[in-house]
């Protein structure tokens, strides 16, 4: 495993890991796609019945099922139009990851929300105490895991 090559693009600034992503993985395109079908072929409309605007989560689904799969977190950095501050400012400081600042871990990745629910400060001080190979090491075993 080339873990330079982990870090560089798998491992976004703020600690999550793409192989275990949903959206990189497209796991939830693929669930979209399959509500989207299963709602065309079947059409639950008596179950759904004065409950949910059918139209609308046909429109949702379609949307969601069309929507693309994420290239990673590290193939968006450097853009105009970037909506992330966490990858803005870490990629200003021509960093890999948010460990690396002297400031971390900073009010923008305490405040972040997915940056909570990811426990993503949390990898990153991982990353930081026992070393990248260790931490990727981990993580390939948990994608491995979940592909199964």
């Amino acid at each position: 495993m080339n873990y330079q090559k982990e870090k560089e693009r798998y491992i976004s600034y703020c600690g999550s890991y793409c192989h275990l992503c949903d959206w990189f993985t497209g796991r939830h395109w693929k669930i979209f796609q399959a509500a989207s079908d299963s709602l065309e072929l079947f059409g639950f409309k008596k179950l759904l019945r004065d409950k949910v605007d059918i139209k609308n989560l046909k429109v949702g689904l379609k949307i969601l099922a069309d929507s693309s799969i994420c290239p990673s977190c590290k193939a968006e950095a450097g853009r105009s139009q970037d909506r992330c501050k966490i990858r803005q400012c870490a990629y200003k400081k021509g960093m890999d990851l948010c460990c690396e600042c002297e400031k971390f871990p900073c009010k923008l990745l305490q405040t972040n929300p997915g940056v909570n629910k990811f426990d993503c400060i949390e990898n990153l001080q991982d990353i930081k105490n026992k070393g990248l190979k260790q931490w990727v090491d981990k993580q390939w075993n948990e994608y491995i895991k979940s592909s199964t």
